[in-house]
């Protein structure tokens, strides 16, 4: 092709056609200019087909963290729910009391060796570390998408570091050795153990482990409100994840 060219402005010159070989070598430019403008064009699109291709990904991905997520959150509440129930449930039982059958003690001993365990929150973050380490937070062409998911995770990580931290030293601490009184722990290890009656209205008057009960609720509350606003928030960017995907 390049020697055809050539061979026609070799031609123009050869018969001293000056003015039509300035007027092709013009034309020929522009040809060429046409031709990278093209290539630049094609080029383009074909990075912005990958970049929306990226984006489709990482928002897939992200939907399916954040439907883990909220997941996780829900069963979480369920069974925080299931605590302040109980603990409810014990302080009426020993304060409406002043002895216990074998099934009151072995009733507050279950429920009382369900307050020991932890409810902990960490977000599934696999896509959002992929997004970081690729420094591609870019391809999340939404703004707003993209700040309130950035967003979401610093928060949550702030409430990892304050609430949940703060909860589980609280249970180490003060919440499990004070619950594990003498008459509730023999009964803990051995819910089913065949033993006499016990007089535990003493405990209605044994303010530490009141304290520990009230300690526990309220932490745990307090969990329930903060993980039903992750829920919100996480509800919210699914919302617009799928507008997202839905116009790709």
């Amino acid at each position: 092709m390049i020697k055809f060219f050539r061979k026609i402005r070799q031609n123009l010159l050869n018969e001293g056609k000056t003015s039509k070989y300035f007027k092709y070598a013009i034309g020929e430019i522009v040809l060429v200019v046409i031709g990278i403008l093209i290539a630049l064009q094609i080029s383009n699109w074909n990075e912005n087909r990958k970049i929306n291709n990226q984006e489709t990904v990482y928002l897939q991905d992200l939907k399916n963290d954040f439907t883990f997520d909220i997941e996780t959150l829900n069963a979480r509440v369920a069974i925080n729910n299931v605590i302040v129930h109980n603990i409810d449930t014990i302080i009426t039982l020993i304060s409406s009391k002043k002895t216990f059958t074998q099934q009151d003690e072995l009733l507050l001993a279950n429920m009382t060796s369900k307050l020991f365990g932890e409810s902990y929150f960490i977000p599934e973050k696999g896509t959002i570390n992929q997004i970081q380490a690729s420094s591609s937070g870019s391809f999340i062409k939404n703004k707003k998408l993209r700040d309130l998911i950035f967003r979401y995770y610093s928060n949550a990580e702030r409430i990892e570091k304050n609430m949940e931290q703060s909860i589980q030293i609280y249970q180490h601490q003060i919440i499990t050795p004070t619950l594990l009184h003498p008459a509730i722990a023999k009964k803990s290890m051995n819910i089913n153990a065949v033993v006499s009656s016990l007089d535990m209205s003493q405990l209605i008057k044994d303010n530490d482990y009141l304290n520990a009960l009230t300690l526990k609720s309220i932490g745990t509350q307090n969990q329930n409100r903060e993980y039903l606003k992750i829920v919100k928030k996480a509800q919210q960017i699914l919302t617009i994840i799928n507008t997202e995907l839905s116009n790709d």
